[in-house]
């Protein structure tokens, strides 16, 4: 989900989280003002978003829905409408951005203007106040209006929320696919949003360009299993719900490629001769094609294991 693929990725994303069966349907929400949203309960008064270009929570509170994360703009609308409907609420009082990308803050200037209170990293609030240019993105990205800012933060260690008899914990992934992501956790219904450290449809996009990388995405998982038991429902930014053995396999994985490429940075090689070796290939058949995940794995290194490349 490089570069090219960046674009490919929220596409084929909004698909596989409704089945191959409805590709067309979703091909038709990328086009239409009020996509198709799937609804999946996960427990009393929380609900699994899908269709909007990300997953998304929502859970009904005394005050109005607590939403994770709100989908690409042109989706969010129609995001918001089903989660009200469904919960049997009048507004969102809170919204989380699990990161910086539009797939997650796309509903920010709607609900913000709104009086919505937005919760985040202070590092995302930081780059949602510039203009963002990075490779994946076609364009820019912000600065979004200061309604549309997260207005609440956390910049290390975690944080809770009462709503009625559940609890929410956020905390921090530092470093991780951004430099800005968090994770929450509702604590009655187990049910753990992850954001896009975590990836159940495919390779996650590894935003170095914002700070993400490689080893901070091993940290940001580990940083998960502690939240996480063998009853955690733990939902992706993209792709079905995974279970806490998911995240142990996951964090295998990147660790694996992580030490291999670690390897390959040491002997001098450049991007495309450490993605020649093929560190992650063996994980091609669940994952899909590894190589712009690997490029900009080891792009994500420089700035730890060598500064001044």
């Amino acid at each position: 989900m490089m570069r090219i693929g960046r674009r490919r990725f929220v596409t084929t994303a909004l698909a596989s989280v409704v089945g191959s069966a409805l590709c067309g349907t979703a091909a038709a929400g990328l086009r239409s003002s009020k996509p198709a949203i799937e609804v999946t309960p996960l427990a009393d008064g929380l609900i699994l978003l899908t269709g909007a270009g990300t997953n998304a929570l929502a859970a009904r509170g005394p005050e109005g829905v607590v939403l994770v994360d709100g989908g690409l703009e042109a989706q969010s609308a129609a995001l918001v409408e089903r989660a009200l409907r469904e919960l049997s609420a009048r507004r969102v009082a809170m919204l989380f951005n699990t990161h910086w990308h539009p797939e997650s803050t796309g509903a920010n200037v709607r609900l913000g203007r709104r009086g919505t209170t937005i919760v985040a990293h202070e590092n995302t609030k930081l780059w949602l106040g510039r203009k963002i240019s990075v490779d994946w993105l076609e364009g820019a990205y912000g600065p979004l209006p200061a309604a549309a800012l997260p207005k609440q933060t956390i910049f290390y260690g975690s944080a809770t929320v009462p709503l009625g008899d559940e609890e929410i914990e956020y905390g921090c992934m530092a470093q991780a696919h951004t430099d800005g992501d968090i994770y929450v956790h509702f604590r009655k219904a187990n049910v753990l949003a992850a954001g896009g450290v975590i990836s159940g449809a495919g390779w996650p996009l590894l935003d170095w360009q914002t700070g993400g990388w490689i080893g901070g995405l091993v940290g940001g998982i580990d940083r998960l299993l502690k939240v996480a038991d063998a009853g955690t429902r733990i939902v992706p930014a993209q792709g079905p719900v995974l279970s806490r053995a998911d995240l142990e396999a996951q964090r295998t994985m990147y660790f694996t490629i992580y030490e291999r490429l670690v390897s390959a940075l040491t002997r001098g090689l450049s991007p495309d001769e450490a993605a020649a070796e093929n560190p992650a290939g063996e994980f091609a058949a669940q994952m899909g094609d590894p190589h712009d995940f690997v490029i900009r794995a080891f792009r994500s290194m420089w700035g730890h294991f060598a500064p001044d490349a």
